[in-house]
């Protein structure tokens, strides 16, 4: 039997306390270079006695913030209506006779002119009736000229007493029927004529095919949907108003005032439009009026069904406050800006600016810049890079001015109702 563990190559376990020991000195060091890092540069303390920066932190020093000055604008209270694009004209054009679908010339998408035909049905039956007609109408004929010349016969023989009256009026009422005849031959021939006219289906407008509704080999009954047809040289827009706009849309329509119509799918360029129609009656639900807005479409880059954004003023024009949006801060259901506060002494040593938290109310929306109602006044400098972390009374520093374009001149670029109506007096 061989000694277990004599002369064994199996490695003695390690103690515990070796591996504590490791733990502890990997501790000391990652809390002295924290300590290296995180301890505040040389400087006067912000704040108070205890040197701790105000506004709470570890000592990180002034937070870098990039500003921008509120200005002001001159407008009137903004509107922004919210609608959907119909074609100017939209028609399903229908079958007026019945019968089997022999070709379809036309597929969607495609452009036609008016008079151009859309689908064509079979008229073998209505060809072969129209001749028959035709060969009735030309046999009833031939008789009328037969009877014609009878009552010219009878008429000489009643001047020399040589037959009675009777049989003088009975040639009379023969000719006469035959008459009839000719014309009731002569009707059908022409209706049957109008049926197989009818048979081919023409565009009543220039349009667009939005829909083919029929098929080669379908059975067509009168009144039957072939195919919807849309002009779209001129749109619509529908837009719901609220109801204490109504006058002012009244008022626009009358003074014929220009609106800027724009599209999500179309953006960086706006339409011309006009109001061609306010409707007498408002939805019972939202308390809206529809409004109808008259858009040229001559490139056909506007389609149906497009959502459009229309923007007018409302009232007289008064000065308003604009800052960034990116100024604007929304936490636990608030919405305020940090507001830059210089030092009351400035040189060398001293203290950083500080911001303070002014709670806003928002208004309307241009681009990148947001009217803001309170709380902000011309002038005033307002964080917008870096006031995503920053707390009321914290030390920043100014790194410079934010690039942004220049806001937006609604006063010129937006029609005023108001405006509009002092004008035209």
């Amino acid at each position: 039997m061989s000694s277990v563990g004599v002369g064994s190559s199996r490695p003695q376990a390690r103690s515990p306390i070796v591996y504590a020991l490791f733990g502890a000195v990997a501790c000391l060091a990652i809390v002295a270079m924290a300590f290296l890092v995180f301890w505040p540069r040389g400087g006067p303390a912000v704040g108070g006695s205890s040197g701790a920066p105000p506004g709470g932190g570890f000592g990180f020093g002034p937070s870098p913030v990039e500003v921008v000055t509120a200005v002001e604008m001159i407008a009137a209270e903004p509107v922004e209506l919210l609608g959907s694009v119909a074609p100017a004209r939209e028609a399903i054009v229908a079958s007026e006779v019945e019968g089997v679908v022999s070709a379809v010339l036309v597929d969607e998408g495609d452009r036609v002119a008016q008079g151009s035909v859309l689908v064509r049905l079979r008229t073998t039956t209505m060809e072969l009736d129209l001749a028959a007609a035709r060969a009735s109408r030309a046999e009833a004929e031939a008789r009328l000229v037969r009877f014609e010349s009878e009552v010219a016969r009878l008429t000489d023989l009643r001047e020399r007493g040589a037959i009675s009256e009777r049989e003088y009026e009975q040639g009379i009422a023969d000719r006469d029927a035959q008459t009839q005849a000719v014309v009731r031959f002569e009707s059908e021939a022409a209706r049957l004529e109008e049926l197989i006219a009818r048979a081919e289906i023409l565009a009543p407008f220039d349009g667009l095919i939005a829909a083919v509704h029929a098929e080669v080999g379908e059975w067509t009954a009168r009144g039957g949907d072939v195919a919807t047809l849309v002009d779209l040289s001129r749109v619509e827009v529908t837009v719901a108003v609220p109801e204490r706009y109504v006058a002012q849309a009244e008022a626009a329509r009358v003074q014929g005032i220009v609106l800027d119509v724009v599209f999500d799918a179309l953006p960086g360029r706006s339409y011309p439009g006009s109001i061609r129609a306010v409707l007498p009656q408002a939805n019972a639900q939202t308390r809206t009026f529809p409004v109808i807005v008259s858009v040229d479409n001559p490139s056909g880059a506007i389609r149906g069904g497009m959502f459009a954004r229309i923007q007018a003023q409302i009232g007289t024009p008064g000065p308003t406050v604009l800052i960034p949006k990116d100024a604007l801060v929304l936490r636990s259901g608030r919405t305020f800006v940090f507001r830059v506060v210089e030092p009351a002494s400035a040189g060398d040593g001293a203290a950083p600016p500080t911001v303070q938290e002014i709670e806003v109310e928002i208004g309307a929306g241009y681009g990148a810049w947001q009217v803001i109602v309170g709380g902000i006044r011309i002038g005033d400098i307002v964080v917008v890079r870096g006031n995503e972390s920053l707390r009321p009374g914290a030390a920043v520093a100014v790194v410079g001015e934010f690039a942004m374009d220049p806001p937006p001149t609604p006063s010129a670029g937006i029609p005023s109702v108001e405006r509009a109506k002092s004008d035209s007096r």
